[in-house]
């Protein structure tokens, strides 16, 4: 979709993803009301984008051989006095379904074979982002990327609270990506930050702007719309993909119909759509805009569907989304700090942390594209499990460690033709 023009008024709702229509809309109007010329502003931060595309129209941004690879850190903010973890109704979640929120990312943002996040579609992009739960704290002590703090509070407002909930507890928002998990009390399931500063070039920095932006940015999610397991999960959002969704705006994707009838998310190969699907099936639906009558994509990450429908980001939210990375000073700065994963003319594996206790995560280089194998043997040779991924690339792995005792084990990695292996201890 190409109409520019319309560009000052994509920004009049928020960037929140909410059950109820009434809070599509305030995120935005708290900073219109705070700063008045941030419509401009972001008005501003659309117009940078588009030069950037056009001058970069030759260089494939949206095919791209470098994978970011984001850490993460879960701030779990919750109401349970006794500090007890996981349950039915019990705001003080699980690692367990902390971690099952990890694998979805990059099941959806790699668009993995075998997952949900897979798709057929010629539009469909490997948006070559991964996400990892961060292993060292700000301090630099091993971590397990899980942070619970106790609060005597019933609930918050995912729009209203932002400054407050990061004042409770955040990490460096240069160095990691912050979600916190909180119990959200007016209906709202997810809300972010667009990956606007207020110093982009051409614009003079607004000073409440600057100090809002140095409290809060990341993501805030309600307690029973984050993973796939545990605790008890809303019906239709029970896939994780409120934070795929969320963390798309984060990374500067917009809402397929621009937050208007027939708006514009400044990506060609999405569909110009009158509304989102906001219901609670996956059947079609169709829009009329500028008298063609167009299928909605629906299975869009950015879109409102339920979570079974989901499963895409195209090659133009994935080219927008790099665009706005290189744009953004503060996003700038978090993937400068950022290892990537470089393919290795020969396979090669690395666990961390190793010793590990309840998280490992292990590292897989390769050239290009092969179908992996992933084995664990205790020291006697028998399999402790065993897992099959067709098609992958250079990627980052969940080492399932939960269930293993103490001792030693040997990971087992074959690429196509190639095996390597490793020693594993877990120590608990």
């Amino acid at each position: 979709m190409k109409n520019y023009l319309g560009v000052l008024l994509i920004f009049i709702s928020t960037f929140g993803f909410a059950q109820e229509r009434c809070g599509f809309s305030i995120g935005n109007k708290i900073k219109q009301s705070n700063n008045p010329n941030w419509i401009k502003q972001q008005a501003e931060f659309e117009s940078e984008l588009k030069l950037l595309k056009i001058k970069n129209e030759g260089k494939q941004l949206r095919v791209t051989a470098k994978i970011y690879r984001i850490p993460v850190v879960v701030h779990v903010v919750h109401n349970n006095a006794s500090n007890f973890i996981g349950g039915i109704n019990n705001t003080n979640i699980s690692d367990e379904q902390i971690k099952s929120q990890i694998s979805v990312l990059n099941e959806d943002y790699r668009k993995k074979i075998g997952t949900n996040g897979f798709n057929t579609n010629p539009a469909g992009a490997d948006m070559e982002i991964e996400f990892e739960l961060a292993q060292k704290d700000p301090q630099g002590n091993v971590t397990t990327g899980i942070t619970r703090t106790y609060v005597n509070k019933q609930g918050f407002d995912l729009q209203y609270d932002t400054q407050n909930i990061a004042n409770i507890i955040h990490w460096d928002f240069e160095k990691y990506l912050n979600i916190w998990v909180v119990k959200s009390k007016n209906g709202t399931i997810g809300y972010s930050e667009f990956p606007y500063d207020s110093d982009l070039i051409g614009l003079e920095a607004d000073a409440s702007l600057v100090a809002g932006q140095s409290i809060f940015d990341g993501v805030i999610i309600n307690y029973t719309n984050f993973g796939t397991c545990c605790g008890n999960l809303n019906s239709n959002y029970n896939l994780g993909r409120t934070v795929t969704h969320e963390i798309g705006h984060w990374l500067g994707l917009l809402h397929p119909n621009g937050d208007s009838n027939c708006g514009d998310d400044f990506c060609d190969d999405t569909p110009q759509i009158e509304k989102l699907n906001d219901g609670t099936t996956c059947n079609k639906l169709t829009s009329n805009c500028g008298s063609v009558v167009r299928i909605n994509m629906i299975e869009n990450y950015m879109d409102y569907s339920p979570d079974r429908c989901m499963n895409i980001f195209t090659n133009d939210q994935k080219g927008r989304s790099r665009l706005a990375l290189s744009l953004s000073l503060k996003r700038k700065k978090l993937l400068s700090s950022l290892e990537t994963l470089k393919e290795t003319e020969k396979l090669t594996i690395s666990i961390e942390p190793n010793p590990a206790k309840s998280i490992a995560n292990l590292r897989v280089l390769f050239t290009g594209e092969k179908n992996i194998n992933i084995a664990v043997f205790d020291m006697r040779g028998v399999v402790m499990y065993e897992d099959v991924y067709d098609a992958q690339k250079s990627s980052l792995y969940n080492l399932k460690t939960d269930n293993l005792r103490t001792g030693i084990y040997i990971i087992r990695v074959v690429a196509g033709s190639e095996t390597s292996s490793q020693r594993i201890v877990i120590d608990k």
